[in-house]
């Protein structure tokens, strides 16, 4: 299955981020039209962007958490990449722009917003968070290349 990005989100701060029909330009800073309330634990040039997956969703539903794609905060939902096989240093290429993973999201409390055993749930699987590269335009649809760290 060839990986893609299915959303890319943005909201004006706080959870859920909703899907931009028409994409947007990427960042040092993250996606244009995104801002996180907490800037002490959330962006920032190591944090500029949020990365979850339509896999981790469906997991999720599994567990009898049914959230849409963005509830979590998401600025890229992909599909087709298994994000637990990632590791810091590994390197996606999404449209034009290149992020490089830096490390493991931390869950932020503000998920029990969804449902009082999201938060405990989600532990262990609640995504990466990514330095922008090279910045670029991404959209919906684009494909996602992997670049693994040292290759």
């Amino acid at each position: 299955m060839q990986a893609n990005l299915v959303q890319i989100n943005v909201s004006n701060g706080g959870m859920p981020k909703t899907a931009l029909a028409e994409g947007a330009r990427v960042t040092k800073d993250g996606v244009e039209g995104d801002w996180q309330n907490d800037r002490r634990y959330h962006g920032g040039p190591d944090r500029a962007i949020c990365i979850f997956s339509e896999e981790l969703y469906a997991w999720l539903r599994e567990q009898g958490i049914d959230l849409a794609n963005g509830s979590v905060g998401e600025n890229f939902t992909t599909r087709g990449i298994d994000l637990d096989s990632l590791a810091a240093g590994d390197c996606l290429r999404v449209g034009d722009c290149l992020v490089e993973i830096t490390n493991v999201r931390i869950p932020c409390r503000n998920l029990n917003q969804w449902d009082p055993l999201l938060l405990k749930t989600i532990q262990g699987r609640s995504g990466w968070v990514a330095k922008v590269v090279e910045e670029g335009f991404v959209r919906a649809g684009d494909d996602i290349q992997v670049m693994r760290k040292g290759t």
